[in-house]
């Protein structure tokens, strides 16, 4: 045993290389599946025991302990977890509640993966180019694939309701790929605006993020859209200042702030312009509906034939918390009744996946933090979130200590990255339990950790 243990700790550097390796391989996953090759999740899945044995050969004996210590208990309370659904919960999907269980270890356990490989290996500069150039890789081939599928009109539709607009290309969910788009955005932008490069490859690079920003408005979704917005206003900030600064550079401000205002003007005409006029607009109609049916005096109930609706899914509801559910009312209706008539045990240790549902399919929220709450309840919700709270502490921590020189243009768009991430699960879903995007939010919270655990170097240098 002390052998193979030697041995792990001897080769931990193959595993540090596997797993950057591992960025560029995610949008190839998300095709072949597409395309009817399920091998995405168990190829995914497999980071999980890898990452195991990477915690056991990390050269930091004490982040080598407590990650994997924390791992098992982890793994313990996903178990209490998963028995108590199958003992409590009738009808119980066995396969569906694991499959719920592994999606949502496997971002833990790549959070903690990337944490420490970035820690690790951070006195080799060459990690901050080829991160963000994996990434501007990765955004790229997505978009394409979404330029080919709209030219080829076999783009997947965003959402089933007709009036809405907008593809996924050949990706399964629009919420995931515009989270996937959002985030990945942050890492091209690094690579196309701050990292040296000939004349020729930025200009090949500007016709990619023209491409990019097109896709992300072409999704039709708010999360890409407001990523898009967000992460040229701020490139052109940073750029300004540094023109400022430098004296130079004033021609790359001035295409970033072009592509900002050729963005802003030719939203309302994109699929999302159109989904965003229908949200508010059905968002004020319900509300007004709602309102007109309290006010209303009550009618004798008259039996009828049919299927009475979901008992909780009628609620009251504001118009502001119908813009922030987006047609999701239902369902966190649903849920949430099943959570207020759920034994302690499982308010306490989770619901499982979909809660105490009645039917033959249980439903999400698709809201991930709401989705972990009722799932895996009020303590496996604090275990969770204990990663991540501690990245994003340490990470102002970090800032703080070191007076913000730490904060170059890589670690801000690296952390509005993440916090696209952290921003989507919790009012779109499809990031804390879903792989595919799980992947990136885990990347850009270790990214982070790393770059500000570094020694500062000049602001903006």
């Amino acid at each position: 045993m002390q052998a193979l243990m030697q041995k792990l700790k001897s080769n931990h550097h193959i595993f540090e290389k596997l797993f950057i390796f591992f960025i560029l391989a995610q949008p190839f996953l998300d095709l072949l599946s597409y395309f009817g090759i399920p091998i995405s999740n168990p190829v995914r899945l497999l980071v999980i025991p890898i990452g195991a044995l990477y915690m056991l050969s990390y050269p930091d004996r004490k982040w080598s302990r407590y990650t994997f210590i924390y791992m098992l208990v982890l793994a313990l309370y996903f178990a209490i977890n998963f028995g108590i659904s199958l003992m409590h919960k009738d009808p119980v999907s066995a396969s569906g509640e694991l499959t719920f269980i592994l999606k949502t270890f496997f971002f833990i356990t790549a959070l903690l993966v990337y944490m420490m490989i970035f820690r690790q290996i951070g006195k080799n500069r060459e990690w901050k180019v080829i991160v963000p150039k994996y990434l501007f890789i990765n955004t790229s081939v997505v978009s394409v694939v979404m330029l080919i599928a709209e030219l080829t009109g076999t783009g997947k539709r965003s959402y089933d309701y007709l009036e809405k607009q907008g593809h996924s290309g050949w990706f399964f969910s629009g919420n995931e790929i515009s989270a996937i788009l959002g985030m990945g955005f942050c890492g091209a932008i690094i690579y196309y605006l701050f990292i040296k490069k000939g004349s020729t490859a930025q200009i090949i690079s500007t016709v990619f993020i023209a491409i990019m920003i097109w896709a992300m408005l072409t999704i039709g979704t708010k999360v890409a859209f407001g990523a898009a917005l967000l992460v040229l206003g701020l490139a052109f900030v940073v750029l300004l200042i540094q023109s400022f600064i430098k004296r130079s550079g004033f021609i790359q401000t001035a295409v970033v702030l072009i592509l900002l205002a050729v963005t802003v003007v030719i939203s309302p005409e994109m699929p999302i312009g159109n989904n965003l006029g229908l949200s508010v607009d059905m968002a004020n109609e319900k509300a007004a509906q709602q309102q007109e049916e309290a006010e209303a005096p009550p009618i004798p109930a008259e039996e009828e034939e049919g299927e009475a609706p979901p008992p909780g899914s009628v609620r009251q509801w504001s118009s502001w918390q119908l813009m922030a559910l987006n047609g999701r009312e239902e369902f966190f209706g649903i849920v949430l009744y099943y959570f207020e008539q759920a034994p302690v045990i499982q308010k306490v240790f989770g619901m499982g996946i979909g809660g105490n549902y009645t039917g033959d399919e249980p439903r999400i929220i698709e809201m991930d933090i709401l989705d972990w709450f009722f799932g895996f309840g009020f303590i496996g919700t604090l275990l969770l979130i204990l990663p991540i709270v501690f990245v994003i502490f340490s990470s102002l921590m970090l800032i703080f200590k070191q007076r913000f020189r730490t904060l170059d243009p890589t670690a801000i768009f690296s952390g509005i990255g993440a916090c696209i991430g952290l921003g989507a699960a919790f009012i779109a879903g499809h990031i804390l339990s879903s792989p595919a995007s799980g992947f990136y939010l885990a990347l850009f919270l270790g990214f982070l950790y790393g770059l500000l655990k570094q020694k500062p170097e000049k602001y903006m240098q």
